[in-house]
């Protein structure tokens, strides 16, 4: 009986390889059958900052909400999907943003937006492009997880709205 078990393991394993599914590792011990697997969803970390400056005279801007999400192109409405909660910017104007999301080919942005009134003047809201393409991800676990990747995006100019105040 040993034998037929063996040579049926063997057959079975054999066609789960040629089937594709050598990543699954299939034993027989009796009549209990286990299968390993990795379940998850893959995922990788995206880094952004950037230093948020007035137009005009390149001054810092203290206060601006800045979010990291991304924008799917089929969307007709163009939708800003927040892959986090944000943060401000800094009296530097410097801003630092990360957001863990599937690695794909999806686009990522950055929304600036000035929530703060008129305390560090009026300015309107602003979208850039974070662009990842060429990035490399480092620190992976070789499996789910691509690592992390990050961007400069250096001096982003906002441009002062005189309208928001109404």
């Amino acid at each position: 009986m040993a034998v037929i078990s063996k040579l049926y393991t063997r057959i079975l394993a054999a066609l789960l390889a040629w089937l594709g599914f050598s990543g699954a590792v299939v034993s027989c011990e009796g009549l209990i059958w286990r299968t390993w697997a990795e379940y998850g969803t893959p995922s990788a970390t995206f880094k952004a900052k950037g230093v948020v400056v007035s137009e005009t005279d390149d001054a810092p801007i203290q206060g601006i909400h800045a979010v990291l999400g991304e924008r799917h192109l089929y969307d007709l409405e163009e939708n800003f999907y927040e892959l986090n909660d944000g943060t401000f910017s800094n009296s530097s104007g410097n801003f630092n943003l990360s957001a863990s999301t599937f690695p794909g080919g999806q686009a990522l942005f950055v929304k600036l937006t000035d929530v703060d009134g008129d305390a560090n003047g009026l300015f309107a809201d602003k979208m850039v492009k974070a662009d990842f393409s060429n990035s490399e991800f480092t620190g992976g676990s070789g499996n789910w997880y691509s690592g992390q990747a990050e961007i400069d995006l250096g001096k982003i100019k906002m441009t002062p709205d005189e309208n928001k105040s109404e």
